[in-house]
């Protein structure tokens, strides 16, 4: 039988306590992404998981602050898995290369997104560049956190 190193309940309680508690790892959820409007079958499609906002929106590989995912792209609806995500707040950011050619093609003088690009808690287009604190979503285990993200594109022509 497991013994307590103390003589006083009270005291014992709490030591056992503070040692379940110190003890039992931090809780993680996953969080599944669905993309919405994807507007063809070509290429790929990123997904990028934000812990904050250093370079966002912008997903580039070898960040420490970003966890992303790649999958082929598909006319509609396309769905990512981000597996034990730490409980926190994030940002998630996608991207369709349709080129495949492993970035995201932007206008030449203004910057904006010439292939579609989109950003969590922004239905419409963005004006400017979104904001990491204004895409933030809280992400709580054991419990799946849901997202949707609409890709938005420029208009054609």
């Amino acid at each position: 039988m497991f013994k307590l190193p103390c003589s006083r309940s009270l005291r014992c309680i709490a030591v056992a306590f503070w040692s379940f508690v110190l003890a039992t790892p931090a809780l993680a959820a996953d969080v599944f992404v669905t993309v919405t409007g994807v507007r063809n079958a070509s290429g790929t499609v990123l997904a990028c998981l934000w812990s904050s906002g250093w370079g966002f929106p912008s997903c580039e590989q070898g960040r420490s602050n970003v966890r992303q995912i790649k999958v082929p792209a598909a006319q509609g609806t396309v769905s990512f898995l981000f597996e034990n995500v730490p409980d926190g707040k994030y940002a998630i950011s996608v991207g369709h290369d349709q080129n495949n050619d492993g970035v995201l093609e932007r206008h030449k003088f203004l910057k904006y997104p010439i292939e579609g690009a989109g950003v969590s808690n922004y239905d419409k287009p963005p004006r400017f560049i979104p904001l990491h604190h204004e895409a933030t979503f809280p992400v709580k285990g054991p419990a799946v956190t849901e997202i949707s993200v609409p890709m938005h594109y420029p208009p054609e022509g």
